[in-house]
């Protein structure tokens, strides 16, 4: 009786041995509960979408008012902005308000359910290219918990930039894996998501044909190979002919040409720096994970992995950064399960010790310790959560915007002074021709598609007007930009009301917040 009673302490005390399966599936799990968690709490904190979102509301406005057809112009501002924009997203809004769901709530909660869905397709597509199920696992965590891998995708705006993600993903999955098996299946999935991708949106289809490309280099440009790689590409256009052959037809083929920007090696190389240094957290931890791991890359010689990544810093800049969000995560994999271990080993023993995945699993100090990073990267983005929702249209925005609606005329015109000097992510610029139906001089949405190769310029200018402190500077701007207006919209913390007033323009509505002269 006491032999039996010992053996069964023993056993008790006896560390229970992890396997992979089980691992895998832990870390993973905790990666989609967390990462599911922090990704709808802003939705159901926020009561109006988050950020930006407007102009989309207003382009499925259009294309229900359209019957469901292309509209060849968007109302959005009044501006004549061609209805160029990929439209997957904008009929999947349609089908949710026919289904019973308003426009905010469109636009409040597809995007957040779209940015939960990248999560277990990630995991896909970092078991496909690390080729190892740990490292995908713990790479998905890296990917859950970064606050700037997802803020993007659940505001308004994530409707097609979510949707896109999502596509994505299953395209370079699918793509990868078609230069690898010996059927068909692969590439006739591949073609359907790259088509899905180029309909969600513009971004992620030119790096879908950038990543696909780096794909078949590293495939062996085998004969078989570069015919599946002829069909995907020939399927794809095949499939999204309808819509932007009518584009084309409409607006001509220089709609689609300035969308994007050329490869500069100046600044590319100034932004890819910048990237790998940039702290997503008040203590980089991910950071100097995903530094580790790109040394790591270098020294396994996963050229493919890096080139596909950083690529897009020397094609198209404004791109760049959503690769290296699919990018940085796998490296931060392999700088913690790979090289942070062995560091510390030789740190003890000045000898370097690569443990087995089996033992790495079984010591209790590395599972406490990444249990401590998971804790730590959570807590920040439960905290970031009031960041995210912080940039929602205030209700005295919203209170503005329908006093403009319903006092003023269709033809007037508002010139809008926020202090915001990044004025593409400015909320009350978007959302006002959205909600009030008037035209704003100083929004820049939209304008990518009909100032073209002068947008940027015009953004700088309207970045210097926002950034006045004074009626002359005022002046001088609406002056050189040409902004003819009959209303003022003044945020009152940042300008003061009586600068104006000094001018001979009178108050006509104040909510405290904003005031709207004349």
């Amino acid at each position: 009786m006491l032999n039996s009673i010992i053996r069964r302490m023993n056993s008790k005390m006896i560390p229970r041995h992890v396997d992979e399966k089980e691992w895998t599936w832990t870390i993973l799990g905790m990666a989609l509960l967390l990462g599911i968690f922090v990704r709808l709490l802003p939705a159901l904190l926020a009561r109006f979408p988050i950020n930006d979102g407007g102009m989309f509301a207003v382009m499925i406005r259009d294309l229900r008012a359209n019957q469901l057809s292309l509209p060849i112009f968007t109302t959005y501002n009044d501006l004549h902005i061609p209805f160029a924009y990929p439209p997957l997203g904008f009929y999947l809004g349609a089908l949710f308000e026919l289904l019973g769901m308003s426009e905010l709530q469109v636009m409040l909660w597809l995007p957040a359910f779209l940015t939960v869905a990248t999560l277990p397709l990630f995991y896909l597509l970092a078991f496909e290219l690390l080729d190892n199920r740990p490292r995908a696992a713990a790479a998905t965590i890296f990917f859950a918990l970064a606050p700037g891998n997802y803020v993007w995708y659940v505001m308004g705006g994530g409707l097609t930039r979510a949707l896109g993600a999502a596509f994505f993903i299953l395209a370079l999955y699918f793509v990868h894996r078609s230069f690898k098996e010996a059927g068909w299946r692969s590439a006739i999935f591949a073609t359907l998501f790259c088509a899905l991708t180029v309909l969600s949106h513009p971004q992620y289809a030119l790096l879908t044909a950038m990543g696909s490309a780096v794909f078949w280099l590293f495939s062996g440009r085998a004969r078989i190979t570069t015919l599946r790689a002829f069909v995907v590409a020939s399927g794809t256009l095949a499939l999204t002919s309808p819509w932007w052959a009518i584009v084309i037809w409409r607006h001509g083929v220089d709609v689609f040409l300035y969308l994007g920007q050329s490869g500069d090696l100046k600044t590319a190389l100034s932004m890819l720096l910048g990237g790998l240094i940039l702290r997503q957290t008040i203590i980089p931890i991910a950071t100097i994970f995903w530094l580790l791991g790109l040394g790591w890359a270098v020294y396994k010689r996963r050229v493919d992995l890096l080139l596909w990544g950083f690529l897009p810093y020397f094609i198209d800049q404004r791109s760049a950064p959503i690769a290296t969000a699919f990018l940085y995560p796998m490296l931060a994999a392999y700088g913690a399960m790979d090289v942070l271990p062995a560091l510390i080993d030789w740190l003890r023993s000045r000898k370097w010790i690569f443990a087995s995945d089996d033992t790495l699993f079984n010591q209790r100090a590395f599972s406490t310790g990444l249990l401590a990073v998971i804790f730590y990267l959570f807590i920040e983005c439960f905290f970031y959560v009031d960041v995210i929702r912080s940039v929602t249209l205030p209700d005295s925005a919203r209170s503005m915007m329908t006093w403009a609606k319903e006092k003023t005329s269709a033809r007037d015109n508002f010139l809008i002074l926020t202090g915001n000097t990044d004025v593409m992510t400015d909320a009350v610029q978007e959302w006002f021709p959205a909600l009030s139906g008037r035209h704003s001089v100083t929004t820049l949405q939209g304008l990518e598609w009909t100032l073209r190769k002068d947008f940027v310029i015009h953004w700088r200018q309207l970045a210097a007007l926002q950034n006045c402190q004074d009626m002359s500077c005022i002046d001088f701007w609406t002056q050189k930009m040409e902004l003819k207006y009959t209303y003022i919209i003044v945020d009152k913390s940042a300008f003061s009301v009586e600068m104006f007033l000094s001018k001979e323009y009178k108050v006509i509505f104040d909510n405290g917040r904003y005031a709207v002269l004349k």
